[in-house]
């Protein structure tokens, strides 16, 4: 009875070894199942993925992508025998990333269309495939500009002037990078940068036939040192009036007003020889009568009379002699007995 015990104890003991080793058979078994079934994938699936991606990138780009991906693992895994579907996978990808960037971008998700762009420049370099290369190169340029825009809206004017930088650099001859750079450096005080970016403009413009934007450089570039004139005029400050107003001539000089203003500062500031030469310009631009152009004509003789030079004074305050000024020019002409 007691050998009868241990024989039904060690008989317990076999059939429980009996149980885990089927178990572990069993285990083993999966094991090996699943790893058969991960590398099992043939070069059908590869191109079943391709297809996929290849059928549904425009309406659905994210799909896609992960179907065009997958293809490509797949064909890598495979080797040789799946080439073609690895090739035809990585031409495909850049565009996808395109697309999607293209869908971020109606989405109004600019930060999502700058990354896919660039996975689209990165991928396309790297399987080589020019045409989206190009396509982003153009689209790049435009996304930062565009980018820049709501940074200004924003009155982020360092985050702005950052992306039309980035614009320009992509692209040298974008006009309106360079417009936006010029107010976004307004904005933020730098007035050198302002007018390197105001001047370039200009000069891309004028290569470019580009009338349009050269015309808005000038328009703003002048508007700007007029401004800081008539600040500089209202503090008394005669020197800064005239570097200020010679500079807004670079912008348009054939400002009949300009001319008259500089004449009237380098006047008052008793710079005889600049107050005829910029009078003289001024008659050269003025469109009127006798009597609107005797302001000028004023000046001058004041300036040629402050330097003892009477001949060229009395004719000029006989043209002065009109309308407001002439009871002063009469007088001067009196004085000086001109003849």
């Amino acid at each position: 009875m007691i050998f009868l015990g241990k024989l039904n104890n060690h008989n317990k003991t076999i059939s429980i070894m009996r149980g885990k080793f089927f178990k572990l058979l069993l285990v083993s078994g999966i094991v090996s199942l699943s790893g058969f079934t991960a590398f099992s994938q043939t070069v059908n699936d590869a191109i079943q993925a391709f297809n996929n991606a290849a059928t549904t990138y425009k309406q659905d780009p994210e799909g896609a992508l992960k179907s065009a991906l997958q293809a490509l693992e797949i064909a890598e895994q495979i080797g040789e025998e799946a080439i073609e579907s690895k090739i035809n996978a990585q031409n495909l990808i850049p565009t996808i990333y395109f697309e999607l960037a293209m869908a971020k971008y109606k989405a109004n998700n600019l930060q999502a269309t700058l990354n896919n762009l660039e996975k689209a420049e990165q991928t396309a370099v790297k399987y080589d495939v020019g045409t989206i290369k190009t396509r982003v190169e153009k689209t790049l340029p435009k996304l930062y500009n565009v980018m820049g825009n709501n940074k200004f809206k924003e009155n982020k004017f360092e985050e702005a002037l950052s992306n039309f930088e980035k614009a320009i650099n992509l692209n040298p001859s974008f006009a309106d990078s360079y417009l936006g750079a010029a107010l976004s450096a307004e904005k933020l005080g730098n007035e050198a940068k302002m007018v390197e970016y105001l001047d370039k403009m200009i000069e891309i413009g004028t290569k470019n036939n580009d009338a349009a934007n050269v015309k808005k450089a000038k328009t703003k570039g002048k508007a700007y040192f007029l401004k800081k004139a008539d600040a500089a005029r209202n503090a008394n400050k005669l020197n800064d009036v005239v570097t200020y107003l010679d500079a807004a001539l670079k912008y348009d000089g054939d400002d009949y007003e300009i001319y008259r203003l500089m004449t009237i500062n380098y006047s008052k500031l008793e710079r005889w020889n600049d107050a005829i030469t910029y009078g003289n310009k001024a008659l050269e631009l003025v469109k009127g009568t006798a009597e609107e152009k005797a302001e000028i004509y004023f000046l001058i003789a004041t300036a040629y009379h402050k330097q003892n030079n009477i001949k060229e004074a009395c004719n000029a305050y006989k043209n002065a002699a009109f309308g407001n000024f002439k009871p002063n020019a009469d007088y001067q002409i009196q004085q000086l007995k001109c003849q």
